[in-house]
């Protein structure tokens, strides 16, 4: 069975190549993954959901009885009727295309029909994935597929590459749908929830109990990732703000005299984690100013319950493991997870990004109406705190949605307005 196998390199650099079922390294899949993604700056996570996806082309083409790479090396490209069976089974979950045992799910057209090349094969549950996951299956396959066609044929033109890549679907375009922020009672709820002084307390230990709150605390106050949190180390705290390079802080941030800051960084391939799956920070780096409460939550964890864990001297990160190990993305998933249990509704990091959002949308808007700043400068505030470029989409994403409030309360309005002047 292929398997893709992630590994760290004496350089900190963090890499994986596609394993075949003999635990060899598949040529063709890994040339391509150095060539077209290392060798371009992708990150490992891109790499490894390409190599995932190549793997999958493999695997569905032996299905359907198709050794990819001899027939590219003997130019038999393939054709339409193949790529669209490549197509269909795409639209599944990958445990059911993959599942040797079909018990009946999967239906193979009758032998008659294999004489026109069409073999491709049904499912008979609804056990299809979204858009967005099919888009990318496609273009994942389109990509390699045309690369493996140039590599061994640099003057053919094939069909293969557009092909799949007009059969994929329409991307999912109605992104309030995925907008989930808390709601003052949701938050209210949560933070109550993880206060280490309460009788409902989830977690058994004091650094547990406070670790957690703390982590709670920085996605709440700063709108931070979790790649990001994860990444924090003790070195990044900085209480003196001429420690700080000017280059480091927005221009309101320099109006401030706040006095301790956090800064966010960019370490991809850092020696220094042990971490094989290495949280990444996707954002520009930047400083962040720091309120005391946070501080105090801070200093407190780090003197108090950190400084007590086992080998916690030997780390610079913030958030550690109780074995004294950076914590992981899988336990800062666990976190939530028991949190969600708890409070009967679905609790995650990006929420409180989003809430962050909101808050600042609403703080924002006040400073524009009294006159303090501009809504250019507000959005230049936002992408700085965020870590995104000034203008982004994403801080397009976050004004939208304030912009579509408003039209809404103004929909509301003309209809209060109906009413009474027909009351």
């Amino acid at each position: 069975m292929m398997s893709v196998k992630r590994f760290v390199m004496g350089s900190g650099e963090r890499f994986a190549v596609l394993i075949d079922g003999n635990n060899f390294p598949m040529t063709y899949p890994n040339l391509y993954s150095v060539i077209y993604l290392r060798n371009r700056g992708q990150s490992i996570n891109t790499i490894v959901a390409v190599l995932e996806d190549i793997k999958l082309l493999y695997l569905l083409l032996d299905k359907l009885e198709i050794d990819i790479e001899q027939r590219v090396k003997n130019q038999n490209f393939l054709k339409l009727n193949e790529i669209e069976s490549v197509v269909n089974l795409a639209n599944f979950k990958r445990h059911y295309l993959l599942n040797q045992k079909s018990q009946k799910k999967i239906l193979s057209f009758p032998r008659a029909l294999r004489k026109e090349a069409v073999r491709s094969k049904f499912l008979l549950k609804h056990d299809d994935v979204s858009k967005d996951l099919v888009y990318r299956r496609l273009t994942n396959f389109a990509e390699y597929l045309g690369w493996l066609e140039s590599y061994f044929h640099s003057s053919c033109t094939t069909i293969t590459n557009k092909a799949f890549k007009a059969r994929r679907p329409q991307k999912s375009i109605d992104e309030s749908m995925d907008y989930k922020s808390f709601d003052q009672e949701q938050l209210k709820i949560v933070l109550n929830q993880i206060d280490p002084k309460s009788h409902k307390c989830i977690w058994t230990s004091e650094f547990l109990n406070y670790r957690n709150e703390l982590i709670i605390y920085l996605f709440l106050y700063l709108g931070c990732r979790k790649g990001e949190l994860l990444n924090i180390k003790l070195s990044d705290l900085v209480n003196k703000k001429e420690e700080l390079k000017e280059t480091e802080l927005s221009e309101s941030v320099r109006k401030k005299e706040g006095t301790s800051y956090i800064t966010i960084r960019r370490n991809h391939d850092d020696t220094s984690d042990s971490r094989l799956y290495q949280p990444l920070v996707k954002t520009r780096s930047r400083s962040l100013a720091l309120n005391l409460n946070l501080k105090k939550k801070i200093d407190e964890y780090i003197l108090k319950y950190r400084s007590a864990i086992p080998n916690a001297e030997l780390s610079d990160f913030l958030i550690l493991s109780n074995q004294g190990q950076p914590l992981s993305i899988n336990a800062l998933n666990k976190i939530f997870a028991q949190i969600s249990e708890k409070v009967s509704f679905n609790v995650h990091a990006h929420a409180f990004r989003h809430t962050w959002n909101d808050k600042y949308t609403d703080k924002s808007l006040a400073l524009v109406a009294s006159g303090k700043t501009t809504e250019d400068k507000a959005e230049n505030d936002r992408a700085y705190l965020m870590g995104w470029i000034p203008g982004s989409q994403s801080a397009r994403r976050y004004s939208k949605r304030a912009e579509d409030r408003r039209a809404m309360e103004v929909g509301m309005e003309i209809q209060k307005k109906f009413e009474e002047d027909n009351g």
